[in-house]
């Protein structure tokens, strides 16, 4: 029960940061070579301006880096990119995103590379920045991902980095069908898809160290500087996710970047002798020249054997390596179905109905229920229904399940962006009042979304441009402190209040300001 649980938050996970109507668009635009239009659909902000690298870099790279925009992937890009414990993306790391074979020059001006840069603030929207620097810049703690991680091209690595064989994925056998539940591996020469059970199945039985060992790294555990060796196993658990590609990332970026010893976790690092890889302790780690090592193996096939995921639900250019002979369909953005379950109220059980963004009580006139919460506000009492609506407006307690389950995926998919899902609670019945845990309207989260189909939409679904969070700020504030400047424009021509000032007496003018200075 535990795994499934995890199963099931990893496939939220991956449909939270690259959502399938993202995918689709990105899909749609990539096909026919619009990269500009790639990145408005992937929620990235281009700063890519091809005649001026040609012009500082020449003429080949500047073919080579659009050859590389034309396969850029960022809705694939998102899911490998670094996050803090609430899903936001890691604030101010910066990505390099590069299919050049040969080492970087050592010198300026030699050698273009795409970077990109991750919001500022772990509650900014969750847009990314797209620039080219010179390879010769690159700083050190900076992240390098590999191009199956963002390029639509890299098919037959992606396959590999996904733990397939050229035969076989992992727990399938060569023609597809899943491994019984009791089945084994098939006793056959070690492929990819062999190394990746026999790893899996370590992890799984708790022997972290002989997972490690078997790939192909020894094991120092003398202990940090400051620590002890409890440090070195605690840190090789907590990064076992990167284990599976580490030794192949390490020898990628150490032959690009020219260093022996790379940072891998916290206080760890690896460091190849005469060939043999080792993991350990450095005294100064957070010294090492070049960038971290290490991105997470997909899960992917772990999610396909579990039944958590089907084919048809993978990412299409996952798909496209894993199943290269099969047809998948479009990703459709998820229908808002109804939802009933009971409440007590007044000694018997009540049903109430949540269909879209809108609950009903089947047992209760609206303006019951209205005058019921309007008491409830002067300290009168307040009875199981109307606490149910009350909980679903605002998350006040008590919340049944099946609200704050809702509740919590449509402002999870607001943070990340999902406009077609958020737009999809609209037309399915919006109500107004909805607000979460900060007193924000969904006009308040309007920087996270595409605000031009969304605008229109939530103001006839009746929200108010002036409505205040709990900190007094109206949805014109929220999108000047997220320096969302096309925002506030076009909140302003719908006639939002640009006068008002919030808790702390603040304009959205003197707000936008206080951004710009802090960059």
């Amino acid at each position: 029960m535990r795994r499934r649980r995890t199963y099931d938050r990893e496939v939220r996970r991956l449909s939270l940061v690259s959502p399938p109507a993202m995918v689709a668009s990105i899909s749609e635009r990539r096909a026919v070579g619009d990269w500009r239009g790639v990145c408005e659909a992937g929620m990235v902000d281009a700063h890519v301006d091809l005649p001026d690298v040609a012009r500082r870099w020449g003429a080949g790279e500047a073919e080579r880096i659009e050859a590389e925009l034309r396969g850029f992937a960022p809705d694939l890009l998102r899911r490998f990119l670094p996050r803090v414990d609430t899903l936001a993306l890691m604030p101010r790391q910066q990505a390099v995103l590069s299919r050049l074979s040969v080492p970087f020059p050592a010198r300026p001006g030699r050698a273009a590379a795409l970077v990109v840069s991750l919001p500022a603030d772990a509650r900014a929207p969750q847009r990314l920045g797209l620039r080219v620097i010179d390879a010769a810049e690159v700083g050190d703690g900076w992240l390098d991902l590999p191009d199956w991680c963002w390029h639509a091209q890299a098919s037959a690595d992606r396959r590999w980095a996904y733990g397939a064989s050229p035969e076989r994925l992992p727990w399938h056998h060569p023609d597809g069908r899943r491994y019984a539940p009791d089945e084994t591996s098939p006793d056959e020469p070690a492929d990819q898809a062999g190394v990746i059970e026999t790893l899996t199945a370590l992890l799984d039985a708790g022997d972290v160290l002989s997972a490690y060992q078997a790939a192909g790294f020894a094991v120092d555990h003398t202990p940090p500087r400051y620590g002890s060796a409890f440090l070195v196993t605690n840190q090789l658990t907590w990064w076992a996710s990167m284990m599976p590609l580490l030794a192949a990332e390490y020898r990628r970026l150490a032959h690009r970047y020219g260093h022996r010893s790379l940072r891998f976790a916290a206080q760890l690092a690896v460091t190849e002798d005469d060939g043999a890889l080792r993991l350990h302790a450095h005294p100064s780690v957070y010294e090492l020249p070049g960038p971290l090592v290490g991105v997470p193996a997909p899960s992917d096939v772990a999610l396909l054997r579990s039944g958590a995921m089907t084919a048809d639900e993978l990412h299409p250019l996952v798909h496209e390596a894993l199943f290269p002979d099969r047809d998948q369909p479009r990703p459709v953005t998820r229908s808002q179905t109804g939802k009933e379950f009971r409440v007590r109220c007044g000694g018997d059980w009540h049903l109430l109905r949540l269909a879209g963004g809108h609950l009903t009580a089947a047992r209760h006139f609206p303006a019951e229920i209205e005058r019921e919460l309007l008491l409830a506000q002067l300290g009168g009492a307040i009875n199981g229904c109307a606490k149910a609506v009350r909980a679903w407006r605002t998350g006040a307690k008590p919340v049944p399940r099946e609200i704050r389950r809702t509740r919590s995926d449509l402002h999870a998919r607001l943070f990340h962006g999902d406009t077609d899902t958020v737009l999809a609670f609209v037309e399915a019945g919006l109500d107004p009042e909805l607000r979460d845990g900060t007193g924000s309207t969904l006009l308040h989260w309007l920087s996270h979304l595409d605000h031009v189909r969304a605008l229109p939409a939530l103001l006839a679904a009746g929200l108010s441009l002036d409505a205040r969070d709990g900190e007094g700020n109206t949805p014109l504030h929220r999108a000047a402190a997220a320096g969302a400047e096309d925002v506030m424009t076009a909140l302003v021509d719908a006639g939002a209040d640009r006068r008002a000032v919030n808790g702390s007496n603040r304009t959205p003018a003197r707000l936008l300001q206080e951004t710009r200075r802090r960059g």
